[in-house]
C-alpha cells in the first residue's frame, strides 16, 4: 500500500487538531457552567448581589424652555389701557397680558362690553381675565363711544347707528394688536355681552376674514345693515339666559332684537349643520346643546339657563339684571369652544 499524498496526511491532522480542539472548548464551557451551577447553588444571592452592583441611572430631567419665537417689542404684562386714532376718532381699549405672554404667539381674544357700560366695570364684572392668566391668552376689552357707551351693532341698536364705525374701529384694533403684540392671527376670537354680545355678531359677519370664532352671553341681536353675509362659515357659541328681560330669549319687535332661536337657526344654515341635535351637558339649571354635521371645522353649540336673567354666568350678581347661575362660568366655557379652532 502506497503511502498517502502530503496534503491528506496534512488534511487529516489538522482535521483531528480541530477535533480535538472543539472538545477541549466543550469541556472547558462545561467545567464553567458546573462551577456557575453549584456557586447558584451553595449560594444564591450572589446573583442578585451582583445585579444590584450594576449602576442604574437617577436623578431629575428638567423639559428645555419652549423656544421663544416671538419677534414684537416686549410688553409689560398685565393690565394696560391703549388709544389708537380709528375714523378720526380716539378709540380706547384694555389689554390684558397673561404672565406667559411673550414666548410664543398666543390667541387673541375681543371682549366687547354690555351699553352703558366701560371696560374697567366690565373687565371686573366678567372676570375673564383670570381664565387669560390661567390658558395663556391675549385679552383685549375694546371701549364703545357715545354717551353712554354703546355699540354700532345694527339696525335699530340704542347708541350711534352711522356717527361711530364700530366695524372699522374693530378692523384698526386688529391692524393694531397684530402689529405690536405677539397674537396667533389664525386664532383671533370674538365675544360680548348683551349689546356687545350683538356687537361681536356683526363683527363676525363683517370681518370674518379675520375672525376664527364667536362666542355670545345674553346677546342683543340686531338685524346687521346689509344683512350678515360672512365670508365662509363660523363656529359660534350662544350662552343665554331664558328668563333674561332685557335680552329677551324669544326675541322683541318693539327693539328689532332676533330671538335666540331664529339666530341659532340662521347660523345652523350659514354653517351647513344638521338640524338635529343632542345634548352635551346636563345639571340643574343648565342645558348644553350641540349640533354637528356641520361644514368640516365648523361647529354650533348653545348653553341655556332655564331661570338665568341678563348676567354672565359665574360673574357677580346682580338684583337688576336677575338670577346669575354658577353651575358654569362662562369663561371656561368659552375658551374651551374658542380653543378647539384655528384656521
Amino acid at each position: 500500500m502506497q503511502p498517502p499524498d502530503p496534503p491528506t496526511v496534512h488534511r487529516q491532522t489538522n482535521r483531528l487538531g480541530c477535533i480535538v480542539g472543539l472538545g477541549c472548548i466543550m469541556l472547558s464551557i462545561g467545567l464553567i457552567l458546573s462551577i456557575a451551577i453549584y456557586t447558584y447553588a451553595a449560594h444564591p444571592t450572589h446573583l442578585s448581589i451582583m445585579s444590584k452592583a450594576t449602576p442604574t441611572l437617577t436623578g431629575t430631567f428638567s423639559t428645555p424652555p419652549p423656544k421663544i419665537t416671538c419677534t414684537t417689542i416686549p410688553q409689560h404684562k398685565g393690565d394696560k389701557t391703549i388709544s389708537i386714532t380709528s375714523s378720526g376718532l380716539k378709540r380706547t381699549m384694555l389689554i390684558h397680558l397673561a404672565s406667559s405672554y411673550g414666548i410664543q404667539p398666543q390667541a387673541l381674544i375681543i371682549n366687547y362690553h354690555g351699553y352703558n357700560s366701560t371696560i374697567e366695570h366690565f373687565a371686573h364684572y366678567s372676570n375673564m381675565e383670570t381664565e387669560a392668566d390661567k390658558a395663556g391668552f391675549v385679552l383685549v376689552f375694546p371701549q364703545g363711544v357715545d354717551n353712554p357707551p354703546s355699540w354700532n351693532a345694527g339696525v335699530g341698536a340704542r347708541g350711534p347707528t352711522g356717527d361711530a364705525n364700530d366695524i372699522q374701529f374693530t378692523r384698526d384694533m386688529l391692524n393694531f394688536l397684530e402689529k405690536n403684540y405677539c397674537v396667533d392671527t389664525d386664532r383671533v376670537y370674538v365675544t360680548g355681552y348683551s349689546l356687545g354680545g350683538g356687537m361681536a355678531y356683526r363683527v363676525a359677519c363683517s370681518l370674518s376674514d379675520r375672525i376664527t370664532a364667536l362666542a355670545t352671553v345674553a346677546g342683543a341681536f340686531y338685524p346687521a345693515p346689509g344683512g350678515c353675509q360672512p365670508a365662509h362659515p363660523i363656529p359660534v357659541l350662544e350662552i343665554h339666559g331664558q328668563a333674561d328681560q332685557f335680552a329677551i330669549y324669544n326675541g322683541n319687535p318693539t327693539l328689532m332684537t332676533t330671538s335666540v332661536p331664529v339666530y341659532l337657526h340662521i347660523w345652523l344654515t350659514r354653517d351647513g349643520c344638521s338640524h338635529s341635535s343632542r345634548v352635551i351637558f346636563q345639571r340643574q339649571d343648565v342645558t348644553g346643546i350641540e349640533w354637528g354635521n356641520c361644514v368640516p371645522g365648523v361647529m354650533v353649540e348653545q348653553y341655556k339657563v332655564s331661570d338665568g336673567g341678563h348676567t354672565w354666568p359665574g360673574g357677580g350678581s346682580s338684583a337688576t339684571l336677575g338670577y346669575t347661575t354658577h353651575v358654569i362660568d362662562a369663561n371656561v366655557v368659552i375658551w374651551n369652544f374658542f380653543r378647539q379652532f384655528s384656521k
